[in-house]
């Protein structure tokens, strides 16, 4: 019960008002527009419905296309805070689509994605990186593009030179180390999605990614203890996916042991120390004789994971729903038979395991077969943009504000 013992509304209730309070609403003498303070709160709320409860997009039915396309005109248009808030809620609702379901709201959302992740602000371009990662996986489309623009936020292009374009390896400090860590933490995750298991495949996978390789090794000298992590998991997970060649192996395996017996030392910040030493211990156990990393949640049940892979998609995605992790891993059929409870340990979340459900394209056919115009004027959700005599069709909600 609520408070005043009124019933408590359900998710969609909410959602609805969220969404409204997002909107300016028009009317006959004016127009109502909304206060930043309002627009915000909505958005937080919205926010915490999505990451909160799995909703199917059976149930959220229109609802889906107005979240999509007024999230992107927060990204433009408001402040930094809301654009991190906006982020989120795109990622978070297409992530909780069913498997493919999201691929044409990704189709939209792309090329405003893989730029927003060059940006200026540290906190923005985070949610960016996030978002498209989360987005990516969801929608089963654009993840060896994704990978790509995340490895130029991690490695970007130089200049011309000689008049010939040359790629050099940017030194840590060129890159806020927030953002390194969160972009080498998006690329690993998507990196565990896709790679084949073939040997054939993972040979020709192995060779493409030397240079990436040879670049997630020298971060393990940055002076950022978490940039040093970050990295060391994602050089792990390469090796458990025999992607590195015997001089690759050589030389992580004497660096992972340095970095595991490292002392404290005044010129650095030590807080991390003790977390890294312990990461590197397990990395060393693993190279040395195959000693899998052994980790456990425990929730109202142990989950268990025993590869990199899978502790990679596991810390990714528990960081990306945060306080939602469980609820989703319960009721998200994306999530559910990757991450089981109990003795029995799951398979590892991969793209190539998707099916290729269409039920977005199903919702907007069945939408375009009604030619009522009043449909629009009488939908809470629709914007106002879009709405009355203008007779635009569900399409516009999909490409509003994303071109």
């Amino acid at each position: 019960m609520a408070r005043n013992g009124n019933p408590e509304k359900d998710p969609f209730e909410r959602i609805d008002a969220c969404i409204r309070n997002l909107q300016d609403r028009p009317d006959y003498w004016y127009r109502i527009t909304r206060s930043p303070a309002t627009r915000e709160a909505a958005l937080a709320g919205l926010v915490g419905e999505l990451e909160g409860h799995h909703l199917p997009l059976e149930a959220l039915d229109m609802r889906c296309f107005t979240i999509f396309a007024v999230s992107d005109i927060c990204i433009k248009k408001r402040t930094r805070r809301v654009a991190r808030l906006a982020y989120r809620a795109v990622g978070l609702l297409l992530l909780t689509l069913r498997d493919g379901s999201p691929g044409p709201l990704l189709d939209e959302a792309f090329p405003v994605l893989s730029k927003a992740i060059h940006g200026a602000s540290p906190a923005v371009v985070v949610a960016a990186i996030d978002c498209l990662a989360a987005a990516s996986f969801a929608g089963a489309r654009h993840v060896e593009r994704s990978m790509d623009a995340i490895w130029r936020v991690i490695v970007p292009l130089a200049t011309l030179r000689s008049a010939k374009l040359k790629i050099r390896r940017a030194p840590e400090r060129r890159t806020n180390p927030t953002v390194l860590v969160a972009a080498v933490s998006a690329w690993t995750f998507l990196l565990t999605t896709v790679l084949s298991t073939t040997s054939t495949q993972r040979k020709a996978d192995r060779t493409g990614r030397s240079t990436a390789i040879t670049s997630l090794m020298e971060f393990l000298d940055a002076d950022d203890r978490r940039v040093r992590m970050a990295a060391g998991e994602a050089l792990a997970v390469c090796a458990e996916l025999n992607l590195l060649t015997g001089r690759d192996t050589d030389a992580l395996v004497a660096k992972v042991s340095s970095l595991a017996a490292e002392s404290a030392s005044r010129r650095a910040d030590n807080s991390l120390l003790r977390e890294q030493k312990e990461l590197f211990g397990q990395i060393a156990a693993f190279l040395d004789h195959d000693e899998p990393p052994t980790t456990s949640w425990e929730f109202h049940d142990m989950m268990k994971v025993s590869t990199w892979v899978r502790l990679v998609q596991l810390n990714f995605l528990r960081k990306f729903l945060g306080n939602g992790f469980l609820e989703h891993v319960q009721a998200n059929p994306l999530l559910k038979e990757a991450f089981s409870f109990g003795r029995v340990e799951g398979k590892p979340l991969s793209i190539q395991n998707k099916g290729s459900s269409m039920l977005i394209d199903d919702l907007l056919r069945d939408l375009n077969r009604i030619r009522d115009g009043s449909w629009f004027d009488n939908n809470i959700l629709v914007l106002p943009r879009i709405a009355g005599r203008m007779k635009c069709w569900p399409e516009k909600l999909l490409r509003l504000g994303w071109h």
